[in-house]
């Protein structure tokens, strides 16, 4: 049953740029009252198919606008269509006449080309050209002919045709005449055929809103099925709880580079939580991975995670980094200007995903700044994750601060079994959310001197620091 139904849903096209054209007066041509027409016969085989399920939903039933398909029925039969003559008696008789003296008009030109052919010994092709060589003496008998006009010339041959008459003429002018106004008339009913497309917008509308609700139901169930994700648990209280969340996008990426996604584990419960850890400690993926799972939750999707509680957001805001040369802006003025348009919605129960925010500016001032937001946010009904390398967010009162464990389990000999490469440092990296200590992380020396910067460098920027150099990869 599930497979035939959505082997109808496969068969649907497009229909609302159609009804959009007949709502604002165009008329349609006849290729969008076929799609209309086709869209309105697998809508009443769909419905039947549906009414199969017991306790089906209204907002699942599927309305037909039974009155357009019964003033498109004429069109032919199926999921065809056509402007045939039962659309108006009008059509009917000015077609019959027409194909009356075409047909006339080959007659006489049959006559002709018979006659044509008696007299000079050549035939005419099923196009109703007569081809000759230019060397054959009977050329010269045909050039004097009144009755047939050379229609082309290549390299050896002439091409003849037929040379109408005044009656064929008549036929001819008379026909083009009929045609025009057989032109008119099919224009009136495809214009009256718009109209009540027009009239019926409400359920043609209505009708693909349902059928996108089907799909997508039956698209979750296929996920829900194949993947075997958790069910999200919706709480009342202001909170996100993830517990092993796996990135589908970046583990699938990590697959692709043999390398396996490490789970993120998190629990957001206060207004604002900060993220500290070096660069490459996957502080935006965690930030990315709460966004994710609380829009694939409240989508009605299930979660891959161990477990997710979650509660409803109203918005979800990740901060922007990019330039927008358009308008002038930095990375620090476009990020600002964005910030400062949602920012006031720290009322409502939103997300807030702000990632290294004010980094595009002076540490001083960028770390004031941050230092500012964090406490704005603190006030609101929202909740806020920041991932942030600027020091003193983590001793803010009500602020919960996480770490990334990165490289603390790294000792000296560990890193001299490694290549000193990206890929086994990303191996090496633990992206684990641990409680934050409060004090200085020196990840980034950690990085720094496994990828090979010049030992002076450590040492001296561990100097600067307060620290032995040999702490850096010694715990």
């Amino acid at each position: 049953m599930l497979g035939e139904i959505e082997l109808r849903l496969g068969s649907f096209r497009e229909i609302r740029g159609a009804v959009k054209r007949a709502c604002q007066g165009y008329v349609l041509e006849d290729m969008d009252f076929f799609e209309l027409k086709r869209f309105l016969d697998l809508s009443r085989q769909l419905g039947e198919k549906l009414q199969q399920f017991k306790f089906l939903p209204s907002r699942l039933t599927i309305p037909v606008a039974v009155d357009l398909l019964a003033v498109l029925a004429p069109g032919g039969g199926g999921e065809g269509f056509y402007l045939a003559d039962s659309f108006t008696p009008a059509l009917a008789a000015l077609r019959q006449e027409q194909r009356e003296k075409k047909a006339e008009l080959s007659r006489r030109r049959r006559e002709l080309q018979a006659k044509v052919s008696q007299e000079t010994g050549q035939t005419f092709n099923p196009l109703g050209r007569l081809r000759i060589h230019k060397l054959d003496p009977a050329c010269k008998e045909l050039e004097i002919r009144k009755d047939i006009i050379a229609a082309a010339e290549g390299y050896a041959e002439l091409e003849y045709t037929i040379r109408d008459d005044e009656q064929m003429l008549a036929l001819g002018s008379a026909i083009s005449s009929l045609e025009e106004k057989i032109q008119e008339i099919e224009y009136s009913v495809r214009r009256d055929l718009s109209r009540e497309a027009a009239k019926n917008r409400r359920l043609l509308l209505a009708a693909c809103r349902r059928i996108g609700r089907i799909d997508l139901l039956l698209a979750k169930g296929r996920l829900a099925r194949q993947t075997g994700w958790c069910v999200p648990e919706l709480v009342n209280e202001s909170q996100l709880v993830l517990a092993e969340f796996i990135n589908p996008v970046v583990s699938s990426y990590l697959a692709k580079e043999g390398m396996i996604f490490q789970p993120v584990s998190l629990c957001l419960g206060t207004p604002v939580t900060v993220i500290t850890g070096a660069n490459m400690g996957g502080k935006s993926i965690a930030l990315r991975s709460a966004g994710l799972a609380i829009a694939m939750a409240q989508m009605g999707l299930l979660v891959p995670a161990r477990a997710c509680k979650f509660s409803l957001r109203e918005f979800i805001y990740y901060s922007q980094q990019e330039e927008n040369p358009s308008q002038g802006l930095s990375t620090f003025g476009t990020e600002i200007h964005g910030l400062a348009g949602v920012l006031p919605l720290r009322g409502q129960r939103g997300l807030f995903l702000l990632d290294e925010p004010a980094r595009g500016t002076n540490p001083w001032e960028g770390a004031a700044l941050v230092k500012a937001l964090v406490a704005w946010l603190d006030e609101g009904n929202s909740i806020t994750l920041v991932a942030t390398h600027f020091p003193g967010l983590s001793d803010m009162e009500g602020v919960t601060h996480l770490q990334v464990a990165g490289l603390a389990g790294l000792s000296r000999r560990d890193a001299e079994l490694q290549t000193q490469d990206l890929k086994s440092l990303q191996k090496l990296m633990d992206y684990s959310l641990v409680p934050g200590k409060g004090e200085i992380p020196r990840d980034a020396l950690r990085v720094a001197a496994f990828l090979g910067l010049a030992p002076e460098i450590i040492a001296h920027a561990s100097q600067e620091l307060g620290i032995a150099p040999q702490e850096v990869l010694d715990q």
